[in-house]
């Protein structure tokens, strides 16, 4: 008689969502988790002490859901805390963190479990997200990563990681990155001090340690409105340089990383809130001030962002331009051959609809 092998467990999955303050967005977060093609095994919501009507509606989703529950804090305590918390609490082999502003399509968890299954070595799962406003859908349809670690979905080993790593950065969205319990807690959980940058220095080190598996479909929705944690830090100038320089120090210390990945690493994250304030509504010079200090610039970068700010549109691309050449965040050559496969990848899902 031949012997027979029994299939191993389908992996388990605990989705977490952070939440202060966020309840106008939470139907929307919330219902994107309950409408998944694949549920989660777990569903933990912490309410970091929030004022508005959040409590309110978390207790609807959470009233006919036993594998859903609800921790609520009596003082504020921040994200990268209640992330660890969080990560203490679930009793399942991975674990996603969904910001409860943001939201995940309906085959996200189908996908990434899918992954989980065939590749229980990897450290992180991650898809590639989309861009949406305040209301719903950007006008332009905009896909993140802006530079694809891959032209198609694949597992990366950790010398592919270190690979990539030279051509750019920013892979990991954590809208739509899976955690392996077992590899995060082995790496120490996140960094509280790091803040909103804990979560994007530890999915690199788990990438350059145990690969990663990336897919290139949109399996979720990152939303910009102005208020969002991360976007908060990373474009105040001294809590920019602050952890830029935090960040470095821990690259030198570390074997993981590629020769100069310190340098580029701060290059890249002072594009990337330059970037971001070029598109914020301010007054030319306040702008321009802004976008010298997250550079590193002096009184002449500011006179020279002024003078290019004060154009208009054609002053903003110039501005962009600019920015692009003095950080290079990225092998261009690279984005560019991107180009047809990233419009693949944006026009077979359709554009965002709130659950």
């Amino acid at each position: 008689m031949t012997p027979t092998t029994s299939r191993a467990a389908a992996p388990t999955v605990t989705l977490v969502v952070p939440n202060f303050n966020h309840a106008h967005y939470l139907p929307e977060s919330l219902g994107s988790i309950a409408a998944q093609t694949r549920a989660p095994d777990r569903v933990i919501v912490i309410d970091d002490c929030s004022t508005d009507d959040s409590i309110a509606v978390i207790s609807r989703f959470v009233a006919d859901r036993p594998n859903w529950r609800l921790i609520r804090h009596e003082a504020n305590q921040g994200v990268v805390r209640g992330q660890n918390e969080a990560l203490a609490l679930a009793e399942t082999e991975w674990v996603g963190f969904l910001g409860a502003d943001d939201a995940l399509h309906p085959t996200y968890l189908e996908k990434a479990m899918s992954q989980a299954a065939d590749h229980p070595e990897a450290g992180l799962i991650f898809a590639c997200c989309e861009i949406i406003g305040p209301t719903g859908p950007s006008a332009k349809r905009m896909l993140r990563p802006m530079m694809l670690p891959a032209s198609a979905s694949t597992m990366l080993a950790p010398a592919a990681v270190r690979r990539i790593l030279g051509f750019g950065d920013n892979y990991f969205s954590g809208t739509t990155s899976l955690y392996r319990k077992q590899a995060l807690q082995a790496l120490g959980g996140f960094d509280v001090t790091l803040g909103s940058f804990s979560d994007a220095f530890l999915a690199r080190r788990l990438a350059l340690t145990y690969g990663c598996s990336f897919i290139a479909d949109v399996l979720g929705y990152w939303r910009i409105h102005g208020q969002n944690y991360s976007t908060a830090t990373a474009t105040d100038p001294a809590l920019l340089n602050a952890k830029l320089a935090e960040i470095s120090t821990l690259i030198q210390q570390s074997s993981l990383f590629p020769p100069g990945y310190d340098q580029a690493f701060a290059r890249r994250n002072r594009f990337g809130a330059a970037r971001t304030v070029l598109g914020n509504a301010m007054a030319p010079a306040a702008k321009a001030a802004r976008v010298a200090a997250l550079l590193d610039g002096n009184v002449l970068d500011t006179r020279l962002l002024h003078v290019m700010l004060s154009l208009g549109a054609a002053g903003r691309l110039a501005a962009l331009a600019w920015i692009t050449l003095r950080t290079r965040p990225m092998s261009l050559m690279r984005l560019l051959a991107q180009r047809g496969v990233r419009r693949q990848i944006i026009s077979a899902t359709p554009a965002y609809r709130a659950p």
